[in-house]
């Protein structure tokens, strides 16, 4: 361990008086970095609007359809709703149509607007005109205090005014989840039933992120309608549907490949709801495509049901197929799940769902979406660590964290830290490096850590995470829709600490380098290949010997720490090694063979577990 880690866990042993009030804390993200193209435009006098009027906002494109609406500050997502009446919502927060806050510091006022374009009716009082529409406060994200509200507009073509029509406020205390409720208004006053009609939606927020959310579904207009006028033929799923492998949302080809059934779920969860009244018996069934587009796995009716009005249906699957082999090292599959007897549901387009899944060079226990920012809230700073399990042995090359950027800088460096498996909780420090805080780019992006020294790993458990040395904000990605705080650890007192406070997932994901160098922790050499490298005992105490199958090929030797300085070098193995002059601790044998291959494998010295 290096000077400044060691007088980091030194003043963090130091500071135990200090628990209250410390520890790992969840803000609002500040920034999207949406890529959203070209500016909008928009002609008043093209595509005005007809009755019926309708949006569920299911689809995934981030920006609401521009044939329906003429702004695009809402964020139209899949994972900031709780138990939306259907999959896809608009959200309305502090954060402008460019990812950006509409200010750098706290401070109330109109945030994002949801404005639809003209109508080319002309009606009548007499024509019982309604608008409807779902709203939700919070929901996942930061709930609005009593200061901030959401506010419904008509305008009035006769004199160009926007006129508040209704509205609702947050609160204070006691801030516990809401579920979605449904709004209904006459549109009684001949002024609003003209051509060149709109209506938008106003959030009066804190302006400097993703403060104050109003989440917004199923907006209708439609003549004929009453007060009661409150259903829809309407069944459809509610959430993204997740991985179907074990654990991990992706995984790299080679490591599932080692036990394809066990790596598999046995059963995945689907959640559907109805707008209907009673409650309605579906078939629900899959079609699964490679990455050609071919379809390996169907199933065409599968009865499932009864789902009650606005009650959640979770469609409880055995997994039946296995993932074959692609013959390559990443590929994908496209999982697409549909309702095959709903051809009377009056909204089609939230009958099917999708998810893609990868198999890349990483393992990932999120699903690229945060939905929140985490930080450690401590003055001497400390270590935060989330547990993996690797399914074979392989080399980890680096770490992948997605950042939310914020108005303030973040400290310019921190450390990167790899752990072995303690009980129940991050063990010995493997390896640590100091890195540089990332420029910060695209909405689910992540930044790339390269190790200097990739670190050879067998199978097991290990955790990754973070060390800094003060409190300032690093900023990761939370999210929020899959929960893995189980895995979660801090340390700011010496002691690790399992998190508890929300549900939620680091966005943090090891990368691993196969086939290029693979450790072997066996001390059967015959069972090495071309560049592999055995070191025995491992640990070990003051010697240690390496082979190789074609050590005569061996250029050269070098064994680093986990800084990658070079603390001895040579020129041939299969002879004992002298390592008295090293210290306790991980270290790296890298080899270059003359053919140029390169092999590296990990050891440790003065007995520490592997």
């Amino acid at each position: 361990m290096n000077k400044l880690l060691f007088i980091l866990l030194f003043s963090l042993s130091a500071s135990s008086a200090l628990l209250n009030g410390q520890g790992l804390e969840i803000a609002p993200l500040e920034y999207l970095i949406l890529n959203t193209g070209e500016p909008f435009s928009f002609n008043r006098n093209e595509d005005s609007l007809s009755i019926p009027f309708f949006e569920d906002f299911s689809y995934h494109s981030k920006r609401p359809n521009t044939r329906l609406w003429e702004d695009n500050s809402a964020l139209v997502n899949l994972t900031l709703a709780i138990r939306p009446p259907g999959f896809g919502v608009a959200t309305l927060d502090g954060i402008d149509e460019n990812g950006k806050p509409y200010e750098n510091f706290a401070t109330q006022g109109s945030a994002d607007t949801l404005t639809s374009r003209p109508f080319k009716w002309n009606l009548v009082p007499s024509d019982s005109v309604y608008i409807s529409f779902y709203y939700q406060p919070g929901g996942l994200g930061n709930f609005p205090e009593f200061i901030d509200s959401l506010i419904l507009e008509f305008y009035n073509p006769a004199d160009s005014m926007w006129n508040r029509v209704w509205g609702t406020k947050g609160e204070d205390y006691p801030q516990l989840a809401r579920d979605f409720q449904l709004k209904m208004l006459p549109i009684i006053d001949s002024a609003y039933l003209r051509p060149g009609f709109q209506f938008r939606f106003r959030n009066f927020a804190q302006l400097n992120g993703s403060w104050d959310l109003w989440h917004l579904d199923y907006i209708k207009i439609n003549s004929g309608r009453n007060v009661n006028d409150t259903l829809m033929n309407d069944v459809a799923y509610m959430y993204e549907p997740h991985s179907i492998i074990d654990t991990y949302q992706s995984a790299p080809m080679w490591h599932f490949r080692t036990s394809p059934i066990e790596n598999m779920l046995e059963f995945f969860n689907l959640s559907l709801t109805s707008l209907r009244l009673g409650a309605v018996g579906i078939d629900y069934g899959f079609d699964y495509y490679n990455a050609a587009g071919e379809k390996v796995d169907s199933v065409s009716s599968d009865p499932q049901g009864p789902v009650a009005y606005r009650n959640e249906y979770v469609l409880n699957e055995a997994v039946k197929y296995v993932f074959a082999d692609p013959g390559t090292e990443s590929t994908h599959y496209d999982l697409e799940y549909f309702i095959t007897n709903n051809a009377e549901d009056d909204v089609f387009q939230n009958d099917t769902i999708r998810f893609q899944q990868v198999f890349s060079n990483y393992y990932a226990l999120d699903d690229g979406s945060a939905e929140a920012r985490i930080n450690l809230n401590n003055n001497g700073g400390g270590f935060v660590a989330q547990r993996f399990e690797m399914w074979t042995a392989d080399t980890l090359k680096a770490v992948q964290v997605h950042f939310n950027r914020t108005s303030f800088p973040s400290s310019p460096s921190f450390y990167l830290m790899v752990w072995a498996a303690g009980s129940n909780q991050p063990g010995s420090i493997i390896y640590e490096q100091e890195v540089t805080y990332p420029e910060i780019s695209g909405l689910g992006s992540f930044s790339t850590f390269s190790l200097n020294v990739p670190i050879p790993l067998a199978a097991g458990t290990y955790y990754i995470g973070w060390a800094q040395t003060t409190n300032a904000e690093l900023n990761i990605g939370f999210d929020r829709n899959l929960n893995n705080n189980n895995r979660i650890y801090y340390n700011f007192d010496g002691n690790w600490y399992a998190y508890a406070a929300a549900e939620g997932t680091l966005m943090i994901r090891p990368v691993l380098r196969y086939p290029y160098d693979i450790f072997v922790g066996s001390d059967n050499i015959g069972s090495l290949s071309r560049y592999e490298i055995n070191v025995f005992p491992n640990p070990a105490d003051q010697r240690i010997q390496f082979h190789n199958l074609n050590r005569d090929n061996v250029a050269n030797w070098v064994i680093f720490d986990v800084q990658g300085k070079e603390v001895l070098k040579g020129v041939r193995l299969g002879e004992m090694v002298d390592i008295g002059s090293l210290g306790k601790g991980f270290y790296v044998l890298g080899v270059w063979f003359k053919d140029g291959g390169f092999g590296s494998a990990r050891f440790c010295v003065s007995g520490d577990e592997f």
